[in-house]
């Protein structure tokens, strides 16, 4: 499927924090997907995570985040982590043949080929990629 990309976690921070290096690059890339009208997922994990990650940040009182969340997230399709994609990842992780020892990168790959993604955008140079490009803003 050609309109569907996944988005790494530190891409959806990116987005939320325009004070880290590839907040730029990132905006610019979503945006530009977007007007060409891909479809961009990210995976349910991911929103967890971001949103811890800018809460403990204190910059924005909660309910401002809480806002801004539900704006953000709305431009995305969320894929949900159900027992079956993390129970893949582990599968994966404990193959002694396979290239991903990092569990939230596996579970990121599971995640975007459940969606039939055409790439994965990350920033993470270690992120391994099998049978999906794996793309990086910079």
């Amino acid at each position: 499927m050609a309109n569907n990309i996944y988005f790494d976690t530190n891409i959806f921070l990116d987005l939320l924090d325009s004070t880290r290096p590839f907040a730029k690059a990132s905006a610019t890339l979503f945006r530009e997907l977007l007007e060409e009208g891909k479809t961009v997922y990210i995976n349910s994990d991911t929103v967890t995570t971001a949103f811890y990650v800018m809460s403990r940040a204190r910059r924005y009182p909660p309910e401002e985040l809480c806002k801004f969340f539900q704006k953000l997230v709305s431009l995305f399709v969320i894929v949900p982590v159900e027992n079956s994609e993390a129970m893949d990842a582990f599968s994966l992780c404990a193959d002694p043949n396979n290239p991903y020892e990092d569990y939230e990168d596996t579970l990121q790959y599971i995640c975007a080929k459940k969606i039939g993604a055409e790439f994965i955008v990350t920033n993470d140079q270690s992120f391994v990629e099998l049978d999906i490009e794996v793309r990086s803003v910079l």
